[in-house]
């Protein structure tokens, strides 16, 4: 599948309802989502390449709308980009990246960091999870003008081994539609969590062929397997 970054079959969320949300920007374009969760760090995912000192990158916090100024947006460059140092760009496996801020997020309303999960922590299949953010909404390229979200349903890994054909391991979590309709991400508005509870249990990885298809369920990198790192 390919990785990009769309929501789909989702409805707009409630302004600043993510307040741990983060657009990952590059050149002042919108590349990956990711999440504060501490006030100097952001996670991703580690395909999404960023650089580190690098002045075309930017992390944009407290946002909802990404083309408009926003009081509540707090800015940062990237002084660290440290991916995990197992990642595998082959089989996406530990797929997760910890960005360093060059300053402390000032923690309000509309900026928060989000709890990370107990380790090791699992989600049972059928769990109903939400997950968020700006990428694509249709398999057409329209872009949203403000946050997206969905819910999505936690699947059986042995299931979405079958369904993709292998490609999953231990550090995954896989959820996707548990109906017909067209839902879920589009390799996933790569970088974003996904939330029960209030805590993050995945980071979007990659999806399935065609996007929000309940027959390729989408991958996301199972976080609890990562709070010592």
């Amino acid at each position: 599948g390919a990785q990009g970054s769309q929501i789909i079959g989702g409805v707009a969320a409630a302004p600043h309802s993510w307040p741990y949300m983060a657009s990952i920007q590059v050149d002042g374009q919108h590349v990956c989502g990711g999440f504060l969760v501490w006030p100097k760090w952001v996670m991703t995912a580690a395909h999404c390449l960023i650089p580190r000192r690098s002045p075309s990158v930017r992390v944009v916090l407290g946002a909802h709308r990404l083309e408009e100024p926003e009081p509540s947006q707090q800015v940062f460059s990237v002084s660290e980009s440290i991916a995990h140092p197992r990642y595998d760009p082959r089989s996406v496996d530990n797929d997760i990246r910890l960005l360093r801020l060059n300053g402390s997020a000032v923690l309000n309303t509309r900026v928060k960091r989000i709890r990370l999960p107990p380790p090791r922590a699992d989600l049972k299949p059928g769990t109903v999870c939400s997950v968020a953010g700006w990428g694509d909404t249709s398999n057409y390229g329209d872009l949203p003008s403000g946050l997206m979200e969905t819910p999505t349903t936690v699947v059986k890994r042995s299931l979405c081994r079958t369904l993709l054909r292998g490609r999953v391991s231990a550090n995954m979590l896989c959820a996707g539609s548990p109906n017909t309709t067209l839902q879920g991400v589009c390799a996933g508005d790569s970088g974003g969590p996904l939330v029960f509870k209030t805590k993050v249990y995945g980071i979007v990885s990659f999806s399935g062929e065609r996007c929000g298809d309940r027959r390729h369920p989408d991958i996301y990198t199972k976080v609890s397997n990562y709070v010592g790192w």
